[in-house]
């Protein structure tokens, strides 16, 4: 048979193109296997920590503003999140959000309430008139038979009942009409309602805009309302360093909010509230700031906690808010088991002590 050196040279070809496709493929797969891996890499998911824009909780606004978030230690970057109150509550329980400033009574009506598992890692304020009853200015003092405008199962109702207690007035002799605190202005004036319960900013209005009076306030109960920080216990597990990113950027707002440098970080702060400076001033005022690393460790291993979680469970139970569930497992405090709200000393340890 004669040798087809065609059949050959057709073949050799063949196995060149064969190679060159293999070749150009595996460099696609390799393109892409890069590419993916880079998206995966930009794609990661940042930790969110949200505050709602009150004037109290600007320090963590200034500290946003300042970059106070990045830290080299954190694999993944903190996104700050602003909006309102009660809408950045309802995206926590649905862990669209990492971490929140919170009121430890709104911590215990609308996170344990869920069985969320959270912890406790920073008591930032306590308040000192931040929350009040207030009057038309010529009104009566005697609320019995009253209609009372204000936020159901909030910080402001709680020192209602606490008013109420206090003043052995039975629950029943008032008629508690539930709003927003958008609201409460336009109620008092309108005389939609005769009293309302209201915190700042709206209180600080209704005072300086509106001539109410204050009937009763936080400076009653200073030690049962105050604000926290509450980071959802897995997270925290998987990312301590978040912790410890969130107490350094307040330290580094409080510090300056003690020194000679106050003026200007309370100018800040009013500027980014978008309010007079005087204004911002008065606001501070009514909170009473964990400005040392030492007093806000001191505070969240206060053992007068458990006595200010007793009234709260008590307002909690009247409520309705969580039944069937035995209150060891709501709230819990440093060195103990944690429970559904558990008061962590760790961070700020660790951040005391590294």
């Amino acid at each position: 048979m004669p040798f087809n050196h065609t059949i050959i040279v057709y073949n050799l070809l063949g196995l060149v193109v064969l190679f060159l496709s293999a070749c150009d493929f595996r460099s696609d797969i390799t393109s892409t296997d890069t590419a993916n891996s880079n998206n995966d890499k930009n794609q990661t998911t940042p930790l969110t920590f949200a505050v709602a824009p009150k004037v109290t909780w600007m320090p963590w606004y200034l500290a946003n503003e300042e970059g106070r978030f990045e830290n080299a230690k954190m694999n993944v970057p903190i996104k700050f999140i602003s909006g309102n109150y009660k809408d950045l509550i309802d995206k926590f329980i649905t862990e669209e959000i990492h971490a929140i400033a919170i009121s430890n009574i709104d911590a215990i009506a609308q996170i344990v309430r869920r069985d969320i598992q959270a912890d406790v890692i920073l008591i930032t304020s306590n308040h000192i008139g931040n929350e009040g009853i207030l009057l038309p200015h010529n009104a009566e003092t005697d609320i019995r038979g009253k209609t009372i405008g204000l936020v159901q199962h909030s910080a402001p109702h709680y020192l209602f009942d606490r008013y109420l207690i206090r003043h052995q007035i039975p629950f029943e002799k008032v008629n508690i009409l539930n709003t927003a605190d958008m609201d409460v202005s336009k109620l008092l004036s309108d005389k939609t309602v005769d009293v309302v319960v209201t915190g700042n900013p709206e209180l600080y209005q209704l005072v300086h805009v509106n001539n109410a009076k204050i009937l009763f306030d936080s400076r009653q109960i200073p030690t049962e309302i105050f604000d926290l920080i509450v980071v959802r216990r897995s997270t925290l597990i998987e990312h301590p360093e978040f912790a410890q990113t969130l107490v350094s950027a307040w330290f580094s707002v409080m510090k300056r909010l003690q020194g000679n440098k106050k003026g200007r970080v309370v100018d800040t702060m009013a500027n980014l509230a978008q309010i007079s400076p005087q204004e911002c001033e008065e606001q501070l005022t009514t909170v009473s700031f964990n400005d040392t690393p030492t007093k806000a460790l001191a505070a969240i291993r206060d053992r007068r906690l458990k006595k200010t979680m007793r009234y709260i469970r008590y307002f909690i139970e009247r409520q309705g808010l969580i039944e069937n569930k035995p209150f060891t497992e709501w709230v819990s405090y440093p060195g103990r088991e944690p429970a559904l709200l558990h008061f962590n000393g760790q961070p700020l340890q660790k951040w005391l002590l590294p």
